[in-house]
């Protein structure tokens, strides 16, 4: 009797302790900004889309999967479709959901930015941009 308890709350406790579908607390998505908050650098001032030319234009690339210590690459398709300019930076460590950093368009006009990680070749957000 005391060996089918045992199993029926060996059972019981497996059944409890599975995973429930895992949420992550971060989203794939591209955002740009003017500046970076001082009091939490992982924020964006200014969050926009419409910039001026020749604007630093900070952007914040969150991933919903571990970035792994990828490289980013920000790649600028004019409205086309076709590839204006892309920016690659270096990560900073070897794990992490966000990353920022920022770049400058010369050049007026409508934009879509891709946040891409390097390893893998994988496109995580995209966004569009109007540089005026």
């Amino acid at each position: 009797m005391k060996k089918i308890i045992f199993v029926i709350i060996g059972v019981l406790l497996l059944f409890s302790c599975k995973k429930s579908s895992d949420t992550s607390e971060f989203s794939n998505s591209l955002q740009f900004g003017t500046g970076l908050n001082p009091n939490n650098l992982f924020e964006l001032t200014g969050v926009g889309t419409v910039f001026a030319k020749s604007t630093t234009i900070y952007f914040r690339l969150e991933s919903e999967e571990d970035q792994g210590g990828s490289s980013v690459k920000i790649q600028i398709n004019k409205g086309d479709g076709t590839i204006y300019n892309s920016f690659t930076f270096p990560s900073p460590q070897s794990y992490g959901h966000i990353f920022l950093s920022s770049f400058s368009i010369p050049d007026a006009g409508s934009y879509t930015a891709y946040g891409i990680l390097v390893t893998g070749n994988k496109t995580v957000a995209s966004q569009s941009l109007t540089i005026q």
